[in-house]
């Protein structure tokens, strides 16, 4: 088992990699001209790679919910990946109602902007 400073070194490393990814993501989805499509699927990739669930229940350890779902699908079978699917479906209709919501509250004050200009 990693001790306290292996497990916020695994963090740190996976904290970096998955900012990497976003930014090329980010970069790949800047073509699409429809923006609410692209800042839908940023904020889907966003809530997939860094909500966070409990490693077991009787635990503080905290893993990518991803990550813990498909290891308890795995390992464990049956239905206990239940218990990290419920926080990801979560994060995932949250970061849709943000992006969804940012996009119209800018083009609602960039419509005002124009108005009075």
């Amino acid at each position: 088992m990693l001790g306290i400073t292996g497990y916020l070194t695994a963090w740190g490393i996976y904290l970096a990699a998955g900012l990497v990814c976003y930014l090329l993501f980010y970069r790949l989805t800047s073509f699409i001209s429809y923006k609410p499509l692209a800042n839908s699927l940023r904020a889907i990739l966003l809530a997939l790679m860094f909500t966070p669930w409990y490693v077991a229940p009787d635990q503080d350890l905290m893993a990518p919910a991803l990550m813990v779902m498909l290891l308890d699908l795995i390992s464990h079978g049956g239905t206990a990946f239940v218990r990290a699917l419920v926080p990801l479906v979560l994060a995932l209709i949250l970061a849709l109602i943000i992006a969804l919501t940012g996009g119209m509250l800018k083009r609602f004050i960039f419509k005002k902007r124009q108005q009075k200009g």
